[in-house]
């Protein structure tokens, strides 16, 4: 008798250092998964301002993000050669864009830090709300007909306002296209000292600050319908 209750106390106790520990594993994955959103947003929200304003974004802007990739690989070792394999899947597809000229390179980084955290299952909800929010804000700049149209300004404008990206550059009545590489064609043209140019320009496009909103996005979708996925690592 004195047999069978002490194994029924043993069996209680161990059963209830199982669940303590799966609580307290449990509890901090979902801390840690907290944890890398808050970083993730704080990079964009920040990078995001800066390419509003200033269309230049500082490396120091996705320390917050790069801790919150380590800190993923760290709490979810189990999955890191699948992560590893992802993240360089994005981080090609990122490259190449910049490669091209397509992007600049922080959108590049951008690209591939918010493409690279999530799950293949759940990169729809994340691409339809950067989609969305970037849908938004297109309509909203055509509407103020910052898009679709023909704008040629002063050479001093151009240099003191950053928000455009050069196509063409007109000096003595004779235009000259430019390169389309975005990560050196404003570069090209700064260099123009002829204070009488002119610059075929069109707007550019704050693709971190999209990001960001849809980003934003994403997290509430997630916050509301699937707080799981919210607080569970990626």
């Amino acid at each position: 008798m004195e047999a069978s209750l002490l194994t029924a106390v043993s069996n209680v106790v161990l059963d209830t250092t199982e669940n303590l520990g799966s609580a307290y594993k449990e509890l901090q994955n979902e801390l840690a998964s907290l944890l890398l959103q808050i970083l993730m947003l704080a990079s964009f929200v920040i990078g995001g301002y800066q390419d509003l304003r200033e269309r230049l974004v500082s490396d120091t802007v996705w320390i917050p993000a790069i801790v919150g990739v380590v800190l993923l690989f760290y709490f979810d070792f189990s999955q890191a050669g699948f992560l590893l394999v992802w993240v360089a899947i994005m981080g090609a597809i990122g490259f190449g864009f910049v490669w091209f000229g397509l992007l600049g390179e922080a959108d590049g980084i951008a690209l591939v830090l918010i493409l690279a955290l999530p799950y293949p299952s759940e990169l729809l909800p994340l691409i339809f709300s950067i989609a969305l929010a970037s849908g938004v804000a297109i309509l909203y700049l055509f509407l103020k007909g910052m898009l679709g149209k023909e704008r040629i300004i002063t050479i001093q404008q151009f240099k003191g306002e950053a928000r455009w990206i050069p196509r063409a550059v007109i000096v003595g009545g004779e235009r000259k296209e430019v390169a389309k590489d975005v990560n050196v064609s404003r570069e090209e043209v700064e260099k123009i000292t002829d204070e009488g140019a002119m610059v075929d320009v069109q707007y550019g496009i704050p693709d971190i600050t999209f990001l960001m909103a849809g980003y934003i996005v994403y997290i509430v979708y997630l916050a509301v319908f699937q707080s799981g996925v919210l607080l569970s690592l990626p």
